[in-house]
């Protein structure tokens, strides 16, 4: 595995003589891992009145009411638990970047000092590939104003999900024929070293269509007529080229601010600590929950310091290495549940287990 190959560059928990967790303090090639992730905190709000069927009836709905989506940035570091900036150094940055500063009329909001973002969830107001790469860029910006973090490289543990994974170029929106709608200016690639780049307009502003820039990008022959291969398969082909086979949006962003982020393997969220910050703060937000969403907003403030007082980073960035570990000496899915986790396979689908948390 590539993380356990350079683990001496991480910042990583490690078990001294004295017993209790520390942190390992790298001396080279100094390494930052982040985990980043969306999940919706619940309201539950319920109206001035409600039915009751006798006793069966909870006193708390875990689907009702309005929701805040939280995208959260967790830190592998002895000085830092959740990405934040102090006054002093966000100042600075906002002086550099004076689009740091909020527009009210955007949808997205952040943390005071940070690139932790939260969205009401409605029409038209989500989490999607755009709105997580605004946070982002706000992310890679800062990172160079946090002291702690000079001289140091960054990568950011990510999900699967569509809203990370998006390509540079969605081939679905492209079609065959000349003069249709295309969303693209050009389609540009770097093959051997050598980048490449082939317009979609010609010379007067009319869309080229798919089957002339595939002919352009060498895909197909150049004899080959629409007539002669259907959209399906030529979409097919055309995936096939690296313009079409490179970085996701977000990679190439990083890129930009030189930041490498990691893609997790679909269904593992055993693989991102930042699972474990959820846990916490879901919890402390269900036990303290009045069911108001007027003061939801502060009971997730009050989330995020009780995780950050408790101390758990540490913890949860041991189970990483450890899962991490399991899995590099052969220990199943299953194995690693049961031993870092507490659950047993209920399920009998190879593909999608359920576990059950007996803690």
């Amino acid at each position: 595995m590539y993380m356990l190959d350079h683990q001496d560059f991480y910042y990583y928990p490690i078990v001294p003589v004295e017993g209790s967790l520390a942190w390992n303090i790298p001396m080279r090639n100094k390494t930052i891992l982040f985990s980043h992730d969306e999940s919706t905190f619940r309201s539950g709000e319920m109206a001035a009145t409600r039915w009751f069927v006798s006793d069966l009836t909870p006193f708390y709905s875990k689907g009702r009411g309005r929701s805040i989506m939280l995208s959260e940035l967790m830190v592998a570091h002895h000085e830092c638990d959740l990405f934040r900036l102090s006054d002093e150094e966000f100042a600075r940055a906002l002086a550099d970047y004076p689009e740091l500063q909020e527009d009210p009329a955007e949808n997205i909001k952040f943390f005071k000092n940070s690139a932790t973002a939260y969205i009401e969830p409605k029409k038209d107001c989500y989490f999607d590939n755009d709105t997580l790469l605004k946070q982002f860029r706000r992310f890679f910006i800062l990172l160079k104003y946090r002291t702690a973090f000079t001289d140091h490289k960054f990568e950011v543990l990510v999900d699967n999900a569509t809203t990370h994974a998006t390509k540079i170029y969605d081939i679905t929106k492209l079609s065959k024929s000349p003069g249709t709608k295309c969303i693209y200016e050009a389609i540009e690639w770097e093959e051997n070293g050598v980048k490449k780049r082939v317009p979609c307009f010609d010379n007067n502003g009319v869309s080229k269509g798919l089957l002339a820039i595939a002919k352009e990008m060498l895909v197909i022959e150049q004899n080959v007529k629409s007539n002669e291969i259907l959209l399906e398969n030529l979409r097919s082909r055309m995936l096939k080229h690296p313009a079409f086979t490179e970085n996701t949006r977000l990679e190439q962003l990083a890129s930009v601010f030189d930041v490498k982020v990691i893609f997790l393997p679909k269904y593992h969220c055993e693989l991102s600590p930042i699972e474990g910050v959820w846990r916490h703060e879901k919890n402390y937000a269900r036990k303290f929950n009045d069911q108001k969403f007027n003061s939801f907003f502060t009971l997730l403030e009050d989330s995020i310091t009780y995780y950050l007082k408790g101390k758990f980073n540490i913890k949860i960035w041991s189970t990483f290495w450890k899962a991490l570990n399991m899995y590099n000496i052969g220990k199943t899915y299953k194995d690693v549940m049961q031993a870092l986790f507490g659950a047993r396979r209920t399920g009998t689908n190879d593909n999608y287990f359920q576990y059950l948390n007996k803690n």
